[in-house]
């Protein structure tokens, strides 16, 4: 676990495509109870598009892993906002990287109503540069053959993307 400080270099704002101001820092502990509730505010489909599966509501043991990290192996950042007082996450971009397979699983969700701000493409390419900084070259992630936000996501950041198609999911590897 990093002490505060050393997190504190991964905070940013973040301005978006209407004008509003973000902040994106790590993931802590606490955040638990912010990630099941933008997990709740996520329709079905980007759900779906995010654990390809569909899951109703965010496993305890999921939940744990995802804000219980060690800040090298594992990293996630998440995009924050204040509405009507409360502190609410509503993008998390993540990557658990293990050394034996040399890759680094990569993950990333917007809340619905904060799609096509450019939240996800400002966090994975923070994120993908964090895990460069980490000596993580090789990023992949499953990814349903429809997703055509992402594709293009990728392709926007400059990505060099392999997609293998693997039972009816795509299997994509990303090397920086």
């Amino acid at each position: 676990m990093a002490d505060e400080k050393h997190l504190r270099q991964y905070e940013s704002r973040l301005v978006l495509k209407n004008s509003a101001e973000v902040l994106v820092r790590p993931v802590i502990p606490t955040d638990a109870p912010l990630l099941v509730d933008m997990f709740n505010k996520m329709t079905p489909r980007s759900r779906y598009l995010r654990f390809m599966t569909n899951i109703h509501e965010l496993p305890e043991n999921l939940l744990h892993q995802f804000t219980h990290l060690d800040y090298h192996a594992s990293f996630a950042i998440a995009c924050l906002v204040v509405t009507d007082g409360q502190t609410e996450i509503i993008a998390v971009a993540r990557y658990t990287h293990d050394p034996d397979d040399q890759i680094a699983d990569l993950g990333v969700a917007v809340r619905d109503d904060w799609q096509n701000m450019g939240i996800g493409k400002s966090m994975l390419s923070k994120l993908i540069a964090i895990g460069r900084e980490h000596g993580i070259n090789r990023f992949g992630s499953m990814m349903d053959p429809q997703n055509d936000i992402m594709k293009k996501t990728l392709r926007e950041l400059g990505c060099q993307v392999t997609y293998f198609f693997r039972e009816g999911s795509y299997q994509v590897e990303i090397t920086m």
